[in-house]
């Protein structure tokens, strides 16, 4: 047998084996956490893409409604949306007033991918008949991601946000870490202006213009970048406060 042959059939050496290993744990070390960063900027982007669908379909709603946004008052019934109804709205009224006249009815827009458990049993924002919001999605349990700026105008400013990830209603300069409490923990959230545009933010220091309070100066309050006025309130899934 050739000096060859034995080479072969002795196969690899421990400390071989041991290099290979050490390789392979190196490069586990790399691309794991890359995946992992890039499976959440992915989940982010399709929480950016169904805020700005939010947007659009309120300005839809605008179109039908006298360049109304749905209204810090609304009530679903049989004869539809009513914009000013008379009855305390939450985010979840006017999902239903952009499933009527936004031609936004799919629920699950209105969860991120981090809070797919809330929206469990849920399709669509409104019944089948149309006539009240979906069992599902009007549950305790569908607490929704975003929360909804009521009361806007399409002649507001277009730095006036109009959705939000939920989190920062009271003021806060950063989404809370409290499990539940924001989507993505204190990492941030996303907000959607009423031009159009979808920004994500660490945290809101100056993030703003100023509407509400110092107009045309930076803010760092979301409350104060919406239009001044009692028409206008922040609805959280389970309430609207008024602003002024």
């Amino acid at each position: 047998m050739t000096t060859s042959t034995k080479r072969l059939l002795k196969g690899f050496t421990l400390i071989e084996l041991l290099t290979v290993i050490a390789i392979i744990g190196i490069l586990a070390a790399i691309i794991i956490p890359t995946v992992g960063k890039v499976r959440e900027t992915a989940r982010r982007s399709v929480d950016a893409s169904n805020l700005r669908q939010i947007g659009q379909a309120s300005l839809i709603f605008a179109s039908d409604n006298r360049d109304a946004l749905p209204a810090s008052t609304g009530t679903i019934g049989a004869n539809g949306y009513t914009n000013t109804g008379g009855t305390a709205a939450n985010a979840k009224t006017a999902a239903g007033g952009l499933a009527f006249s936004g031609g936004l009815n799919d629920g699950t827009i209105w969860f991120t991918g981090t809070e797919a458990s809330n929206a469990t049993g849920v399709s669509t924002v409104l019944n089948s008949t149309r006539t009240a919001l979906e069992t599902a999605f009007a549950s305790a349990n569908a607490t929704l991601s975003f929360s909804y700026v009521t009361g806007l105008t399409a002649n507001d400013p277009a730095t006036s946000p109009v959705a939000f990830t939920r989190g920062i209603e009271t003021g806060a300069t950063v989404w809370p870490s409290t499990a539940g409490a924001a989507p993505y923990g204190s990492d941030g959230g996303h907000v959607v202006f009423l031009g159009g545009n979808v920004t994500f933010f660490r945290n809101t220091s100056n993030a703003f213009i100023g509407s509400r309070t110092s107009p045309g100066s930076q803010v760092s309050d979301i409350r104060a970048a919406t239009p001044g006025g009692t028409r206008v309130q922040i609805a959280t899934s389970s309430g609207a406060t008024a602003l002024n």
